[in-house]
């Protein structure tokens, strides 16, 4: 006897969803996409994983990756968003190029294939008021990418005891972005135009 479902109220995308709980394949991230394993995997490896620290590259001209790792040696030259007046910075080189799709990460001689961004450090501001900082992921163009609304924003003031520092690492909500793919940008925004504040960037990979 064949039931229908939808007589008990279970519509056949939830059936699907079901199915990729129970009856797919459960290899974590190197199996089913978006399975139940799949996404506890990710989950897992966000607490978990292998943390690399960036900062701004010497040279992000051309086909130059935009970050740098403070691991090899040492500490690196901060990112630097340069916000308007009451306003996310819009001049030409206002805001922060911080992944771009020439940037790699290898861990262990493994290459990683997705890119969780997921901390910030303050080096240092200009300002002691409010910032509000713009982090945006994209595969096109900034402008694309705001409009489309992919980016996280994020509130912090600089201390003035600090020398216009944070003393504490400030997580980053975003998701997962495709290394050689997507880029990553920050705008800032203070009430002082041209006020400017530095950064380094938190990161760990995924192999998929």
């Amino acid at each position: 006897m064949t039931i229908n479902s939808n007589i008990f109220g279970v519509s056949s995308e939830d059936l699907v969803a079901v199915n990729k709980i129970d009856g797919l394949a459960t290899l974590g991230l190197a199996g089913v996409s978006n399975s139940l394993a799949y996404r506890v995997h990710e989950i897992e490896k966000h607490f978990h994983n292998n943390e690399r620290w960036y900062g701004k590259s010497a040279d992000q001209s051309g086909v130059n990756p935009w970050a740098t790792s403070l691991s090899a040696a040492g500490m690196r030259t901060s990112f630097r968003a340069t916000s308007g007046s009451s306003a996310f910075g819009a001049d030409a080189n206002d805001e922060a190029l911080c992944w771009g799709v020439n940037d790699t990460l290898s861990i262990a001689g493994v290459t990683m294939t997705k890119l969780d961004f997921h901390e910030i450090f303050v080096t240092a501001s200009s300002v002691t008021t409010i910032w509000y900082l713009r982090i945006i992921y994209g595969s096109g163009t900034m402008a694309d990418a705001i409009t489309a609304g992919q980016f996280s924003c994020l509130p912090l003031v600089a201390d003035a005891a600090q020398n216009g520092s944070i003393d504490i690492i400030i997580p980053i909500m975003m998701p997962r972005v495709t290394i050689g793919t997507h880029k990553i940008w920050i705008q800032g925004k203070n009430a002082t135009d041209n006020a400017t504040i530095d950064f380094l960037i938190g990161v760990h990979g995924y192999v998929s």
